[in-house]
C-alpha cells in the first residue's frame, strides 16, 4: 500500500531556472584547477558525476578527508551563488501545489528531496508557502551525498516513518531515477522538466507523466 510520496522540487514542483551549463562548467574548471585530469571528464558529466569521479581521484591521490571537506566546501559556495540569483524568480509548474493539496487531502505522506542548497530553497519558501503542503522538505545539505545517491530518499523514509516499497519518487531528470532505484523506491517520471518520456523510461520509471496532475488517479488505486 502507497503510503508517501516524495517530489523532486525544479522541474517537477517549480521552474527554477538555474543556469546548469555554467554550474557544471564551474564545477568542472575547480577540480581541473585542484588538480583533476581533465581527461577524466566527459561533456556529458553533471555536477554529482565530476564530483563522484573528482573523489575518487583525489583520495586515490592521498587527500586527507580534511581537505576533500574544504573543497566540497567551495563547490557548494560556487553552486549556492548561482541558485541564490536564481531563486529570487521562482515560479509554479501548472497545477503543482494543487496536485500536492489532492494527494494531501487523500492521506499521502509528502515531502520533497531537492539537490538544490537550503539557501536557495528557504528563498523559495519565502516566495511559495511548500512547507504548507509538504511534511519534510530535504535539500542537499541534510544528508552527506546528493543525489543520484540514495542519502537523502533514505533519510526521508526514516522521517516519516514508512518503508521504501510504500514510497514513490516523482521527479523529472535521469538523477532522480537513479536514486530512487538505489534507495528501491518506485520512480514515477514526469515530462515537464528536462528528460523526455522515453529516457525517463530507460532510467527506470515505472510511470511517466505529461503533467503532475496525472498522478493523481494512480496514487488513489495505489492507497489499498
Amino acid at each position: 500500500m502507497l503510503k508517501a510520496i516524495i517530489f523532486d522540487l525544479d522541474g517537477t514542483i517549480t521552474k527554477l531556472e538555474l543556469p546548469l551549463e555554467d554550474m557544471r562548467r564551474d564545477t568542472k574548471n575547480y577540480y581541473i584547477r585542484k588538480g583533476l585530469p581533465a581527461k577524466l571528464l566527459d561533456a556529458a558529466d553533471g555536477i554529482s558525476s565530476s564530483t563522484e569521479k573528482a573523489k575518487t581521484y583525489f583520495e586515490e591521490s592521498g587527500i586527507s578527508s580534511q581537505e576533500w571537506s574544504r573543497m566540497e566546501r567551495e563547490i557548494d559556495k560556487i553552486l549556492s551563488s548561482h541558485e541564490g540569483g536564481s531563486a529570487q524568480e521562482v515560479t509554479l509548474m501548472k497545477d503543482s501545489l494543487e496536485t500536492v493539496s489532492k494527494i494531501k487531502e487523500m492521506g499521502f505522506k509528502t515531502a520533497i528531496l531537492t539537490n538544490n542548497g537550503r539557501a536557495a530553497v528557504d528563498i523559495i519558501a519565502k516566495q511559495i508557502p511548500l512547507h504548507r503542503y509538504f511534511d519534510l522538505i530535504h535539500t542537499r545539505h541534510e544528508v552527506p551525498n546528493p543525489k543520484p545517491f540514495p542519502d537523502g530518499l533514505n533519510k526521508i523514509l526514516r522521517d516519516l516513518s514508512v518503508k521504501p516499497d510504500e514510497s514513490v519518487y516523482v521527479g523529472d531528470a535521469l538523477i532522480d531515477a537513479v536514486a530512487a532505484n538505489r534507495a528501491q523506491i518506485e520512480f514515477w517520471g514526469v515530462t515537464t522538466g528536462e528528460t523526455s518520456e522515453g529516457a525517463l523510461r530507460e532510467a527506470g520509471a515505472s510511470e511517466v507523466f505529461d503533467r503532475l496532475s496525472g498522478i493523481i488517479d494512480l496514487a488513489r488505486k495505489r492507497m489499498n
